[in-house]
């Protein structure tokens, strides 16, 4: 896990992991959809790094999260840094107290048409992992 008082910014080559806590985000093909990545209601997307944090710990923030919202983790969907740099978007750290490999997209258009053609671009992008 990256040092809570030493968090660097992301940087293109880094692995994202974007938690699937919805069974209709994935197809039956075990593919990710684009509602995965839409932000709607926010402007920015919740992700996690994997920046000096194994897949262990990855997970196990995971379903600390999915725990709080009172969700199901049914994996994550892997993408990397660089591929998220679509349009306007970028990824930014944003370290919690629980979190601190927590980084954003920012950046979304405010209209859901213009969202959902990057969503599209993000999902075609992503790798489904799903939980063992």
């Amino acid at each position: 896990m990256i040092d809570a008082n030493r968090v660097p910014d992301v940087s293109d080559d880094e692995l994202l992991a974007r938690y699937v806590m919805q069974s209709n985000h994935l197809r039956s093909n075990k593919t990710v959809k684009a509602d995965l990545f839409m932000p709607h209601p926010y402007q920015e997307l919740s992700l996690t790094r994997y920046l000096d944090a194994n897949i262990e710990e990855v997970l196990a923030l995971g379903e600390e999260t999915a725990k709080e919202l009172n969700k199901t983790l049914y994996g994550r969907a892997d993408i990397q840094a660089i591929k998220c740099k679509v349009g306007s978007l970028q990824v930014v750290k944003d370290p919690t107290p629980k979190n601190p490999n927590h980084a954003n997209i920012k950046g979304f258009p405010l209209g859901k048409p213009e969202q959902k053609a990057i969503a599209l671009e993000l999902a075609a992008d992503a790798k489904f992992y799903p939980i063992q």
